[in-house]
């Protein structure tokens, strides 16, 4: 199962105990995949369509909880690129019985001429606001494993339904943007820290350790990473210095002899002639009387100046 599937499968058996909270969520999965039908000049039905069986239930179980209307689910198959199974959750609203039950489901769904579709009274409380993205998360999210990019995404076809949500997410300090892909737009959040916090807001709690662990787990990792490359690359200078250091040296110990190098220039020759793969720390501790790192990284320039001076003028 992949990771998007598992958040979604946990947010699936979150059934809200408030009225209002369920209210929201439902708002949120019939924005995204509803429509109304008219069958005829007293009935109308609502039809929210799911990827996902669990989702399906969890549609026709918020609409007869809340508004014990006939309902019935269905299955069936799509072409897309590959064969799909999509599910379908109908409910029947009478014109005469539920009139004022269909006034207040009317902006559920995104063929209503409305622009405006998360009214106050909708989300009025923090908890419906969470209810109302966990319904937009289960309708059209996608979240990336934790092992890869980070990279959560909703994509909605409607810019109003799209601002709106990432003005919800503002609400809880998340930063998202908006983009244009293949006639559909896709707001998207993209730091792991931010994939978190969406995640504790929705109630993927679970899933927000998973990730969390899988993150910890990256930056050790990233950590270790880089402090093998300093190193690495630190030794590569040391080798570079070195080498370098080493053949002026025996360079001008040809031309002159060790008896021509000054008394605290040829201990400290010695040495990394001695000792070719220590760094001037090192041999500056082996030298009597020791030399701190600076003291002997200022020696060994002396030296190698002076080295190149003699050699030059030989």
């Amino acid at each position: 199962m992949s990771f998007s599937n598992q958040v979604k499968e946990e947010l699936i058996r979150e059934i809200p105990d408030k009225n209002c909270c369920r209210r929201a969520e439902l708002a949120a999965l019939v924005h995204v995949n509803g429509q109304v039908i008219s069958m005829d000049s007293e009935r109308l039905k609502l039809v929210v369509q799911a990827e996902q069986a669990g989702t399906a239930r969890k549609i026709y179980t918020l609409i007869k909880s809340l508004y014990g209307l006939h309902t019935t689910a269905h299955s069936k198959t799509r072409r897309r690129f590959k064969k799909t199974r999509i599910y379908e959750v109908h409910a029947i609203i009478n014109n005469n019985r539920d009139a004022e039950l269909w006034k207040r489901l009317q902006h559920f769904t995104s063929t209503s001429s409305r622009k405006k579709y998360l009214s106050a009274d909708l989300i009025r409380r923090n908890c419906c606001k969470r209810a109302y993205l966990r319904g937009i998360f289960l309708s059209k999210g996608f979240i990336n494993r934790p092992e890869g990019e980070y990279h959560l995404e909703i994509i909605l076809q409607e810019l109003s339904l799209a601002k709106e949500v990432q003005r919800l997410l503002t609400k809880f300090n998340l930063s998202s943007r908006i983009v244009e892909r293949k006639r559909n737009l896709v707001l998207y959040i993209k730091e792991g820290e931010q994939i978190v916090d969406f995640l504790r807001v929705v109630g993927a709690h679970k899933a927000l350790l998973d990730f969390e662990n899988v993150r910890i787990l990256k930056s050790m990792r990233n950590s270790i990473n880089r402090q093998v490359n300093c190193e690495t690359a630190n030794l590569v200078k040391t080798i570079d210095a070195s080498v370098r250091q080493i053949q002026l040296i025996n360079r001008l110990v040809e031309l002159k002899g060790w008896e021509f190098f000054p008394a605290q220039m040829r201990d400290l020759a010695r040495v990394r002639i001695e000792y070719p793969d220590k760094s001037l720390k090192e041999l500056g501790d082996l030298l009597d009387p020791p030399l701190s790192k600076s003291g002997a990284a200022y020696r060994m320039r002396k030296l190698e100046r002076w080295a190149e001076e003699i050699i030059d003028i030989s």
